[in-house]
């Protein structure tokens, strides 16, 4: 009597606990210890969902897990006929023999359910003595008609059904999730069935990753390895902190071998797709692992570079479902994309917004530049409403997809930069996960900060007019000797006003201050000599216009304001003319320092001589004659005109009477550098 109620009470706490039920009864085939990963398999198993698939790490035990799984539910009789799927008839009917072996030898089963040998026993079919039956069939079956005297099959399990040509492309993967939602599910009892699906990602587009997006399945995913920071693939091996899903079996130390045994034959692809559950295919990639560059630090000469932060906004915010805002934080120097920033975000409008400004802030004011392709009420006006809010403008940029070419086309123009590895991730993979796996999971899955990334072709279009600027062009703290010429060279347009002051010693030049302003001239001159008159007391100054606006007194605001507020200006260079002549000056050494430095207070110089200052970019993709119009361009502007007439042997203070003095034909009187 003790002996039944033992049988009965063992029998009750196992039927609980599925896990605890495979552990007892099947301690022969389970050398290790038993991970929780495995509960967990079992518990999503046993779960009443009806759609499961469990993706887990090569040699997890996932097979083994599920044939133990199904032989105690059917001595326990929770299904009535079971449908067991392999990749072919063969390796279903593995699964079978293994369910069959236990069932004939394993003396703990035995004891607790009695003789388990029914009518039919063949390669690919039984039936216990309960009635439950179980078949092995290859995924390659037509799935009709299936029936077993009255009652429909209630439970299909999937293992590895795939394989990579069932992964070649769409169409190939079309085909199997349509048989997986069209043949089979509805040959199943819509009352009582349940499907299990378990297997490995063998590419982008394959059933467990449509399972993946879809919301009528019920996903665990378990890779070999996990990083306490979130980062994936090979990123998370190589974290000091990452943690074994299987200590026991597969130690850190052995699952860092494995991967560099494997990279070092080329696999590591290969490597993060079975053990890391990341599958990416090499056929048809046109950005690979290899190609990204990582530095932890950004070089110095970056801190003078301007940061643009570019934006594609999403319409919809369905986590899952709807594309992300794609956003990135990058600067340009020389030919490379420094990317300080990415991520994609599933925001509504009004974090959108608030991102722009928080984001612009914190990397130094910088300019914003966001795709408003149908977005321009949707996005623009709150935009432009925040500005008032906080008072403050967004230095904006409105952006245009290209007309003319597909998505997949524009990203393609990054190519050539990640060949040349010319794009440069700013601390390290871990800080960009997610642009990481857009780049190598491109052409497939999400895109959208890769989309914002290839935007960064078109911010940052065009050549820097000053390609010999270099870190020794920039000096700190610097202090104009007694003996020096204070120079102030000025230019304005319809929206700006822009102005540089210049130490000139011998043949040195050093810019000391830059002041840019969206006042009308005569504000903003009164305030540059307000400005002057308060850093510089008791010390003479000349002032510097081009020879375009000096001869258009009467005319323009400019010459306009210095003739109310009584200022003496000097003629500077055409505009046109003076055009690229600092390169010398730029690149020349000449008592160990170059000829033209620019002191690190000067922000708006020294990103105009980074890259802000650049040839326009035409409709045909090439270099354009004249630089783009921005306040890098005015102050530019400025400030070549002013050296160009300095250079050109202009006098700096009195000059002796008939020396450099010259008439204009509306006649007017300018400094000449020609002797009379």
């Amino acid at each position: 009597m003790s002996t039944t109620l033992d049988r009965e009470s063992l029998l009750r706490e196992i039927s609980v606990d599925r896990s605890l039920a495979s552990s007892l009864l099947f301690r022969h085939r389970h050398p290790q210890d038993t991970p929780p990963f495995h509960i967990q398999i079992v518990d999503v198993w046993r779960s009443a969902e009806e759609f499961v698939v469990v993706e887990a790490f090569r040699e997890a035990a996932k097979s083994t897990l599920s044939e133990e799984f199904l032989l105690i539910e059917a001595c326990f009789g929770n299904f009535k006929y079971a449908l067991i799927f392999g990749e072919t008839w063969t390796k279903a009917c593995q699964r079978l023999a293994a369910i069959k072996h236990e069932a004939l030898t394993n003396a703990s089963l035995g004891r607790l359910f009695g003789k388990l040998k029914g009518p039919v026993w063949s390669d690919d079919t039984i039936v216990l003595t309960n009635g439950v039956r179980l078949e092995a069939h290859g995924w390659e079956e037509e799935i009709r008609g299936y029936k077993w005297l009255d009652a429909r099959p209630d439970r299909a399990y999937l293992d590895d059904i795939e394989n990579q040509s069932m992964v070649r492309d769409t169409a190939a993967v079309d085909a199997t999730w349509r048989k997986l939602n069209t043949q089979l599910i509805p040959a199943l009892d819509t009352m009582r069935r349940k499907v299990r699906l378990t297997g490995t990602p063998l590419a982008d587009d394959c059933v467990i990753n449509r399972c993946k997006a879809s919301a009528e399945w019920t996903v665990a995913s378990f890779p070999i390895c996990t990083a306490p920071d979130g980062a994936t693939g090979a990123a998370a091996v190589e974290h000091p902190g990452a943690v074994s899903m299987w200590p026991a079996r597969y130690p850190m130390t052995w699952i860092r071998k494995e991967m560099a045994r494997m990279a070092s034959s080329g696999l590591l692809r290969e490597f993060v797709q079975e053990y890391m559950l990341i599958a990416a295919t090499t056929q048809g990639k046109p950005f690979v692992e290899e190609e990204l560059r990582y530095e932890d630090v950004a070089p110095p000469a970056l801190a003078y570079s301007p940061r643009v932060l570019i934006v594609d906004p999403a319409r919809t915010t369905v986590v899952g479902k709807s594309d992300r805002t794609g956003r990135v934080v990058v600067s340009r120097l020389g030919t490379r994309l420094y990317v300080h920033e990415s991520s994609g975000e599933y925001w509504k409008p009004d974090a959108v917004v608030a991102d722009l400004f928080d984001t612009s802030a914190r990397h130094d004011d910088c300019e914003v530049a966001i795709e408003r392709n149908s977005l321009d009420e949707w996005l623009m006006q709150p935009i432009r409403a925040e500005m008032l809010r906080r008072g403050r403008v967004l230095d904006l940029q409105a952006v245009l997809a290209p007309p003319d070419r597909s998505k997949e086309q524009f990203i393609l123009g990054l190519q050539p930069f990640f060949k040349a590895g010319d794009v440069v991730l700013l601390g390290g993979r871990s800080k960009h996960a997610q642009l990481v796996s857009e780049v190598l999971n491109f052409p497939s899955g999400k895109r959208d900060i890769l989309n914002a990334l290839a935007y960064a072709q078109r911010v940052f279009g065009g050549d820097p007019v000053y390609s010999e600027f270099s870190a020794e062009n920039v000096t700190s703290m610097f202090e104009p000797a007694q003996g020096s010429a204070l120079c102030l060279g000025m230019h304005a347009t319809s929206s700006e006003f822009c102005a540089v002051l210049l130490d000139v010693d011998g043949r040195h030049m050093t810019v000391l201050h830059d002041f840019t302003s969206s006042l009308a001239p005569v504000d903003a001159m009164k305030d540059v000599m307000t400005l002057m008159r308060a850093g510089y007391p008791n010390r003479r100054m000349q002032f510097w216009v081009p020879a375009d606006d000096y001869e258009q007194q009467g005319r323009i605001a400019l010459m306009d304001a210095a003739r109310r507020l009584k200022v003496t200006v000097h003629q500077g260079g055409y505009v046109a003319q003076s055009r690229g002549c600092l390169a010398d000056a730029l690149r020349t050494t000449l008592d160990r320092k170059r000829l033209l430095r620019v002191d690190s207070t000067c922000k708006v110089t020294l990103r105009a001589l980074a890259s802000g200052y650049r040839q326009a970019v035409g409709s045909n993709g090439r270099t354009g004659g004249e630089p783009e119009k921005n306040v890098s361009r005015t102050l530019m502007e400025a400030l070549e005109t002013m050296a160009h007439a300095i250079t050109a042997g202009a006098a700096l203070g009195e000059l002796p009477s008939g020396f450099g003095s010259s008439m204009n034909a509306q006649g007017q009187g300018y400094l000449s550098a020609l002797r009379r």
